[in-house]
């Protein structure tokens, strides 16, 4: 919540859900723990898909936009992927929740890829793999944490020789 604070301060939550409910849209996406974040009428989520002639894990992760109110898919943004170096039973898609701030959204996926991209299309504002950056290793349960904002900065944690957590200007 508002400053982190961990206080719920909502109003005219339902207390109880109907005996039935109805679906408003379904949209498929593949693999993952990501959770989707919903702001301002779109929801964004990130998944992975396996190339099904790979034999060694390799595939394409994704972050997707969609519209709040009808499930259109108004952009994705792809790369492509290896999980073949991560413990099979945990190579099953990204795990991190994106971050929106503003006009900007930031993913952070399995593998170390944080990507800042535009809210309205998608498109690649910044991008750089955490754990190679800052010589991180990645742990037997893989990259879990949503990227913070806090102010100009967005903290992510590659856990590196150099850095065990990093305050990145979220420009830039």
């Amino acid at each position: 919540g508002t400053g982190r604070a961990g206080v719920w301060s909502e109003t005219g939550i339902v207390q109880e859900l109907p005996a039935k409910l109805t679906v408003k849209w379904r949209v498929p996406v593949n693999a993952g723990f990501s959770g989707p974040a919903v702001v301002d009428g779109r929801v964004f989520i990130t998944d992975w898909a396996e190339d099904p002639v790979s034999r060694t894990m390799d595939g394409t992760e994704r972050a997707i936009a969609l519209d709040e109110e009808t499930g259109e898919i108004l952009w994705t943004r792809e790369w492509p992927t290896s999980y073949r170096m991560l413990m099979g039973s945990y190579a099953i898609g990204p795990r991190a929740t994106p971050t929106v701030d503003g006009d900007r959204v930031y993913v952070l996926t399995e593998t170390g890829e944080l990507a800042c991209l535009s809210v309205a299309d998608g498109s690649i504002v910044w991008q750089l793999n955490i754990l190679r950056e800052f010589g991180g290793r990645n742990l037997s349960w893989l990259i879990s944490e949503s990227p913070l904002v806090d102010g100009g900065r967005v903290i992510v944690t590659p856990g590196g020789r150099r850095a065990g957590v990093v305050a990145l200007d979220k420009m830039t």
